[in-house]
């Protein structure tokens, strides 16, 4: 007998919410009497979900108190039922039906890709990505968590990328409150249970994160490990991956990376370099089967990738949805290599902090240099996750543990998620043969967006429009956050001078001209902006031709051994790069440069010394 109560309806031993809207979570509710040893590994509950012709099949998981639950995300409006299959006698054969509405407010369901190189929420509405790194938020104290939330409601970012496994790093040698695992005693855990308190909290805050607009980015695993999770044996890798997908694929704003940094899961890597120091190096894992498991038991295909330090992953394995990248050097070339080579979207989850952690390096950007690497892969056209690593007092850090931002950069990168928005970013591409010694994103004969970061170039810049309408030009200080409007110019090929840089140009087809904006090339409309008309002369235009690249301890000792002419200059010059690559062949996807820092102990002959006598016979080697 069907009973209406406090909103759901209950038949015995099951609970089912009569109503849900579109994109929201359905959530089925089953009790057993029976006790089992192991109620996790024990049973099994699934649902087959229907409505018309649509069938979803979904499985279950166990939460505590003789209590399974069945999670439905439902992507179709209308009337839908559903049929329990289990182990268990009593979750078996269950049947229920629920009604699916409009969706309310600001759901616009979970995003997906888009246009090939970009991403859209489910009723078409573009999302601009713009992450932010929080690793360790969900595993500090919850005053810190709602400091971070107050923060993030203040920000302008669109993604947080976070582990669900606690990590173990400089400033982050904390046990969390809980565990995803039940804890039997100091740090031994029982890694056939899960710890169901610990995922209520998740999903509290996945929940809060749906609120903000912000969709959750869930790094599966973590190498920084001190308590045994980074080591489990395949089995209970493959358990866990079902077991977290079970709880948390029902909420609209979840993405999985499958591991931050997958290269550290290699006996050859010392374990010192994954900044723990405290655990034994980590035996390889198979990726291509932990997304297969994956995969398979995420019945909504939410965006799926992995996350590097040296060598990429293979992105053009059917089950990677989106470029996931760490790079901090040659931006614009491998943003650009990627989408060439993948044909997906490309994220740059990790190119450098703003902040003072280790007084040097990619961690230690000033504000400047880290918003000028997200403008960099954004002309690239590619998306970008920024970090903020500034130490505070108990060893706070937003990068890590959240709590407030205290940089420069944040603000400006919503500037720059203005900018971006304001045009329409998902119809532009990455445009080199529009510009010299810039960078250009372009709907040809539309709208222009040209970058420029030096005013030292050998000759004055260069950019080419189409089109016979004139159009309108904007001078954009992405620092100071001001756009200027400068007048209107005609179409075609113009050089001029720069006034300040980093500044970016964007041209813009409109309808008649603004009296009250003047109209002239390029060089008259920035010499009345700055109030200097007595050089009115534009430079010389010149042929636009494909810059020759060349090859610089920049590049990746992979694509430096991979060729030939720069191969015999590594071998004449710094003899054991060869045995470092073919011993920790992590190196491979680092820039020559960093060389000197990973060689360790065993390879003292890599020097900087021997990087600056390679260095310039390296610049006279095109790149084929």
């Amino acid at each position: 007998m069907w009973l209406a109560s406090a909103g759901y309806v209950q038949a015995d031993q099951l609970v089912v919410a009569p109503q849900v809207e579109q994109w929201g979570i359905e959530e089925v509710v089953l009790h057993s009497s029976r006790s089992y040893e192991n109620p996790f590994t024990e049973v099994q509950v699934q649902a087959q979900f229907s409505t018309g012709s649509k069938q979803v099949h979904v499985d279950g998981f166990y939460d505590s108190n003789h209590t399974w639950k069945i999670r439905l995300m439902p992507e179709t409006q209308g009337h839908w039922t559903f049929r329990t299959t289990s182990t268990d006698a009593a979750l078996n054969g269950q049947v229920g039906e629920f009604d699916v509405g409009p969706p309310a407010g600001d759901n616009h369901g979970p995003v997906s890709v888009a246009k090939t190189y970009h991403f859209s929420y489910a009723d078409g509405t573009p999302y601009f990505l713009l992450g932010t790194t929080l690793y360790n938020w969900l595993n500090r104290d919850r005053a810190l968590e709602e400091r971070t939330l107050s923060t993030l409601a203040k920000s302008p970012f669109t993604k947080v990328r976070f582990g669900l496994f606690p990590l173990w790093y400089v400033f982050n040698r904390v046990d969390p409150p809980d565990y995803p695992y039940v804890e039997i005693s100091k740090h031994r855990f029982d890694f056939d249970r899960f710890d169901p308190k610990f995922f209520v909290h998740v999903e509290s805050r996945l929940r809060d994160l749906q609120k903000l607009g912000i969709v959750a980015d869930i790094i599966l695993f973590l190498p920084y490990d001190n308590w045994g999770f980074a080591s489990m044996d395949a089995a209970r890798d493959d358990a866990y991956v079902r077991y977290v997908v079970a709880r948390l694929a029902a909420y609209q704003n979840v993405w999985w990376t499958m591991a931050n940094e997958y290269n550290f899961w290699d006996p050859r890597v010392p374990k010192e370099w994954n900044g723990s120091g405290a655990q034994n190096r980590l035996p390889q894992k198979n990726w291509d089967h932990l997304f297969q498991v994956l995969e398979a038991a995420d019945p909504y295909n939410h965006e799926r990738g992995i996350h590097n330090c040296g060598p990429w992953y293979d992105h053009a394995k059917p089950w990677i949805t989106h470029v996931v990248a760490q790079e901090d050097l040659q931006l614009t070339r491998l943003t650009l290599k990627a989408r060439r080579t993948y044909g997906k979207p490309v994220v740059i989850d990790e190119y450098g902090y703003e902040g003072n952690m280790f007084g040097g390096g990619p961690a230690d950007l000033s504000p400047t240099e880290e918003l000028s690497r997200h403008w960099e892969i954004t002309l690239a056209g590619g998306y970008a996750t920024e970090g903020e690593a500034y130490v505070h007092p108990d060893g706070i850090q937003w990068w890590s543990v959240g709590g407030e931002l205290v940089g420069g950069t944040a603000a400006r990168l919503g500037f720059l998620k203005k900018i971006m928005t304001e045009g329409p970013f998902q119809n532009l591409m990455p445009s080199p043969e529009r510009v010299m010694d810039g960078t250009a994103l372009a709907k040809p004969g539309e709208y222009y967006l040209f970058r420029f970061t030096s005013l030292e170039a050998r000759l004055p810049p260069q950019i080419k429009t189409d089109g016979a309408a004139p159009y309108k030009v904007d001078l954009i200080d992405p620092w100071l956050m001001k756009v200027y409007p400068l007048g209107y110019t005609a179409a075609g090929t113009q050089a001029f001078v720069p006034l300040f840089a980093p500044a970016l140009l964007r041209f813009t087809k409109t309808g008649p001209p603004d009296r009250d904006l003047p109209t002239g090339s390029l060089t008259e409309l920035l010499a009345k902006f700055a109030g200097d008309t007595t050089h009115l002369e534009a430079p010389k235009i010149r042929p636009f031709k494909v810059e020759t690249e060349y090859f610089s301890i920049d590049y990746k000792l992979g694509e430096l051994l991979s060729d030939s002419r720069a191969r015999s200059l590594l071998l004449k010059y710094i003899p054991s790069s060869t045995k470092l690559a073919a011993e920790m062949p992590i190196v491979l996807g680092f820039p020559l440069a960093y060389l000197p820092y990973f060689a360790g102990d065993r390879f003292r002959d890599i020097s900087a010394a021997q990087l600056s006598a390679v260095s310039p016979e390296l610049a006279s080697i095109p790149v084929k």
